[in-house]
């Protein structure tokens, strides 16, 4: 999963007076040369992971740039604008650029994968998984794309041309969920390797997507499908510490894990997120910038059951300076920072060994809690029994065992999706999702959200990502007129 795919196209021709002779060389990887065997069609694969792993996209850049928007955390420096709701400044301009490039080098690798593959002679069932993960991934990146900017550049195959224009947001939809369709029909039931995905993590996807799109029988049923496969469980929790089997340095997978981003302790494939979610010089990770914080005043922070193990797993206002052993405790404006992913055994910034969930158990069974009940008109008996069991995981008690001091109940329709967005909010703390659910309520609800959280109006402009300045300056099919809104 760390191998990186290079290619280097080259022509070597020679001309006489009559003939010219044009030569493939053989001491270098070309175009020519490369996609010829099995290994190749790995490798042409695993150089989509490479790109989706990448610091300016899921290994941090894109993180941050979510994570600053939600209504449990605040942006520091550079990011601290984010915070304000008023659109993107230079900088985070520039960085959201950085991720729309990074996708679409995800998005070419793909293409290349989806090209090539079919003519290497090589073990058919493996022929047909690699090109179902080459779709899981294109769909993942589309997804991104499409929640971040709307409408986007449709680019299906190596050969595009470069001035395409923006297609609807239907249609990059469509193109979601054909990849992920034919993903769920190919991939294996069980991964070759922890970090792969399965049939499961396609139709998890596939929920969540339905989900996005309120179409809320289809989610249900397709998450009902994941849990009635038994393929999965929740990790038992007692104390804090367990929760390290999911999200700890050394942990390889679990019996949650549907599909994560792999990374490495070792040369250079950490995952840098630590670097900017825990303080500097901290015994959770190596020198840090602290670049998001929440605070004691946000609703979700304040009203946060102490009870529940999350809230110690995930908030920490004091920390232990690993070089003197002093312990300091976080500015008053700035009391918390946040503890989930740590790795005390990091030498380097880029050494953490933190893998990143995209989708675990927990996701399959709090999407179809909400989707059952806002599919029935109101909360379910199974709806109850899915949310309930991440929340009895959560206080760590049985989680197939009833427990009224834990369950949800006798609540209205409304009630019971706030109250399951609630446990989203606590579930999937600073991995990423937090803002994209606040924008699948609408743009009322998400603005009375922040608004009530952190005094602050958020601009219709901020809800939507620049389209990058070098697309517009070398795409001939967009120009200034199909920039998104306040850019």
């Amino acid at each position: 999963m760390k191998k990186i795919l290079f290619i280097v196209a080259a022509l070597a021709a020679f001309a006489s007076c009559e003939t010219a002779l044009e030569e493939v060389p053989v001491d270098r990887l070309t175009e020519e040369n490369f996609y010829k065997t099995a290994t190749d069609a790995r490798s042409a694969t695993y150089a989509i992971y490479q790109a989706v792993r990448d610091y300016g996209y899921y290994g941090t850049i894109h993180l941050l740039e979510q994570e600053a928007n939600t209504d449990y955390a605040n942006g520091r420096g550079s990011y601290a604008i984010i915070s304000e709701y008023q659109g993107l400044d230079g900088t985070n301009i520039g960085r959201v650029e950085g991720v729309w490039a990074v996708c679409y080098r995800a998005i070419l690798r793909a293409n290349i994968a989806l090209e090539r593959i079919p003519a290497i002679a090589m073990d058919e069932t493996e022929k047909k998984t690699l090109l179902a993960e080459a779709r899981f991934l294109r769909a993942l990146v589309y997804y991104d794309l499409v929640r971040n900017w709307g409408a986007v550049p449709l680019r299906t195959a190596s050969t595009d041309p470069k001035d395409i224009p923006r297609s609807p947001v239907a249609d990059v939809y469509k193109l979601i969920l054909d990849d992920l369709a034919a993903a769920e029909t190919d991939l294996p039931t069980t991964p070759a390797v922890a970090g792969r995905p399965t049939k499961w993590a396609a139709k998890t996807f596939l929920a969540d997507v339905y989900l996005t799109r309120e179409e809320w029988a289809l989610a249900r049923d397709k998450a009902k499908e994941v849990m009635d496969a038994k393929a999965y469980s929740l990790v038992p929790v007692q104390t804090i510490a367990d929760f390290e089997k999911i999200y700890g340095a050394t942990a390889i997978t679990s019996s949650e894990d549907i599909f994560s981003l792999k990374y490495s302790s070792a040369g250079g494939q950490g995952f840098q997120y630590l670097l900017y979610i825990h303080a500097e010089n901290t015994q959770y990770s190596p020198p840090g910038f602290r670049t998001i914080y929440s605070r004691q005043t946000f609703p979700l922070i304040a009203n946060w059951d102490a009870k529940d193990l999350r809230k110690e797993f995930n908030l920490y206002g004091q920390y232990v300076n690993r070089t003197t052993g002093q312990t300091i405790t976080l500015p008053v404006n700035e009391p918390y920072q946040f503890r989930k992913f740590k790795d005390p055994s990091s030498v380097a910034a880029n050494a953490s060994g933190n893998d990143l969930p995209i989708f675990r158990y927990a996701d399959a069974l709090l999407i179809y809690a909400e989707a059952a009940s806002q599919a029935a008109g109101g909360p379910t008996t199974d709806a109850y029994a899915a949310v309930n069991q991440v929340r009895r995981r959560a206080y760590g008690v049985d989680v197939n065992t009833p427990n009224v001091t834990v369950d949800l109940t006798g609540l209205s329709a409304q009630a019971f999706r706030d109250a399951v967005l609630q446990e989203r909010a606590y579930e999937f703390m600073i991995e990423g999702k937090r803002w994209n659910d606040l924008k699948r309520l609408g743009v009322d609800k998400l603005k009375a959200i922040i608004l009530a959280a952190k005094g602050k109006t958020v601009k219709d402009s901020h809800l939507l990502w620049p389209i990058p300045k070098v697309e517009l300056d070398n795409n001939e099919a967009i120009n200034a007129g199909d920039q998104n809104p306040g850019y």
